[in-house]
């Protein structure tokens, strides 16, 4: 074999790419995987005409669980692909002809060949219509599947035994529901996924009064005003989706939304809170009007390497980068970003809770203009949203929770290698201002530098993995004799009114080397 490479996430336009332009005619592609989601291997081998061998788990547990499907066997025969099953596999390993291989992290799925969500093309609408009287949401997210409707989405609270959404952000199964009722009398929910579909309507007041829940949280039950599941045809992806309508709402929700200031911070809160999946590319509009939020960006170069930490505490991922991006006025951009299972859950912050001002394991400043351009981000995943270190609320970090203590103190230690740097950056300025050095090759290694979007700081050509921010020194003082002096002295008001008058010049400084000038000509020179 010719060659050997591991590659890490983002994976799929790597393999794809490898797959397209490795092989030949005769060729034959081996993937050794345990799980894979049909839908992705679809998409991997779209375009690449060449002979296939799989090896996966496909074992009984995997299809329960979802993590592998049936469906993979009807796509391999219909493309003349050989598929084997061994249930001991581990490894991730992609071949062309066994010249060459891709021995990689991720299994075939979204979350294993796109970890960081690419969001283009899919959106939410919100529809806050005060007129009209209704609320509506839609979305082209791939639909509510009837078991999931039936089984989890319309129970009270999550039944005793049900799996978890893997790394979801939603815990104990009431949110939607309590929503829905706060916004009005009425609603209705239809959707479409990939093999099933259906309607539900509900009249809340008769839902009250009738059998199906009668306001006992334990037996809530929903009818489907229509439902089709396990249709042997899938819909089309376009078609795919959710639309949630309320109408009859109740006063208090009118009167919110016709209120300009209410529906800006319905806005900025949403901006917040989605702002990874908005950097992904997902477009929310809420009325009309697409949300915008800042983007995860960092600068970097030759001269800068992002500081970087990872490490698996317990059942919580954490990654850590800290780094610095552009420089704005008043930075309010500038802090730490907290994001719990891809939701922003704290940020921009500039305060204690994420390391402003602490005095230890590292003393560390308050935030303030110097430090405008630092940027620190956290990303904390975790199966089981409940294992998150956050508020129950989840607006807010746990700073009690002793894996929330532990990040904190890697946080701290990564974010003084950068204030070093910006400390540095600053004195540079105020040095090169006042003529103490010559030249300023931190602003000019900064002015140099490229930013780029904080996906694609890991795979730029001079990516490093530092734990500390890695940044160019300084120049040096100049040890010689300074070329300029400054001269500095004091005159009454009526001395200096009648001097600027006679000079028939403004400026205090100018007046002053005029006069300097004078006695030097009249007393020294001749």
């Amino acid at each position: 074999m010719k060659e050997k490479t591991f590659f890490q996430n983002p994976l799929f336009a790597t393999i794809k790419n490898y797959f397209e332009t490795e092989g030949t005619k005769t060729s034959t592609i081996f993937i050794y995987v345990p799980f894979i989601k049909t839908e992705v291997l679809q998409k991997l081998l779209q375009n690449v005409d060449l002979k296939g061998v799989i090896i996966t788990t496909w074992d009984t547990r995997d299809l329960l669980a979802g993590s592998s499907e049936l469906e993979l066997y009807t796509f391999c025969k219909a493309k003349g692909i050989s598929l084997y099953v061994n249930n001991r596999i581990h490894l991730k390993v992609y071949s062309v002809g066994f010249e060459s291989m891709i021995s990689a992290s991720g299994n075939i799925s979204q979350r294993g060949l796109f970890p960081d969500g690419n969001y283009e093309g899919l959106y939410v609408k919100i529809d806050l219509n005060a007129k009209e009287k209704h609320f509506e949401i839609s979305d082209n997210c791939g639909g509510l599947p009837v078991s999931v409707a039936r089984d989890l989405a319309f129970r009270f609270g999550r039944p005793e035994g049900a799996e978890n959404t893997e790394y979801s952000v939603g815990v104990f199964g009431i949110g939607m529901k309590r929503a829905l009722f706060r916004l009005g009398k009425k609603f209705k929910v239809e959707s479409i996924a990939k093999n099933s579909s259906f309607t539900m309507e509900v009249d809340v007041e008769e839902w009250k009064k009738g059998d199906d829940g009668g306001g006992e949280e334990s037996n809530w039950k929903f009818k489907f005003s229509e439902y089709k599941e396990d249709l042997e045809q899938d819909y089309p992806e376009e078609k795919r989706g959710t639309v949630i309508t309320v109408w009859e709402l109740h006063p208090g929700v009118l009167e919110a939304f016709g209120l300009e200031n209410d529906i800006i911070r319905l806005r900025e809160e949403l901006q917040r809170e989605h702002l990874y999946s908005i950097d992904k590319g997902l477009k929310i509009t809420v009325n009309g009007a697409r949300l915008q939020a800042p983007e995860l960006k960092l600068l970097v170069s030759d001269d800068f390497k992002t500081a970087h930490w990872e490490k698996q505490d317990g059942p919580v991922k954490v990654e850590i980068f800290a780094g610095i991006s552009e420089q704005e006025k008043y930075g309010p951009n500038g802090g730490w970003y907290i994001f719990c299972n891809k939701r922003l859950v704290l940020g921009p912050d500039q305060t204690k809770a994420t390391g402003w001002g602490v005095k230890s394991p590292i003393r560390i400043p308050d935030y303030h203009a110097q430090f405008y351009r630092f940027r620190g981000y956290v990303f904390l995943d975790a199966m089981d949203p409940k294992e998150l270190p956050w508020t129950t609320a989840k607006t807010s970090m746990d700073l009690d929770s002793p894996v929330y203590r532990a990040v904190l103190q890697q946080m701290i230690v990564m974010m003084r290698s950068v204030i070093d740097f910006l400390n540095k950056l600053h004195d540079e300025a105020q040095n090169y201002r006042k003529e103490k050095i010559d030249s300023a090759p931190l602003q000019k290694a900064v002015e140099k530098a490229t930013i780029v979007p904080l996906a694609q700081v890991r795979t730029t050509p001079t990516y490093q993995s530092p734990v500390k921010f890695v940044a160019p020194e300084p120049a040096e003082p100049s040890s010689s004799k300074p070329d300029r002096v400054w001269v500095r002295y004091s005159i009454s008001p009526q001395k200096y009114e009648l001097v600027k008058e006679y000079l028939e010049i403004d400026k205090p400084g100018d007046i002053g080397r005029r006069t300097f000038d004078y006695f030097f000509a009249r007393e020294i020179e001749d």
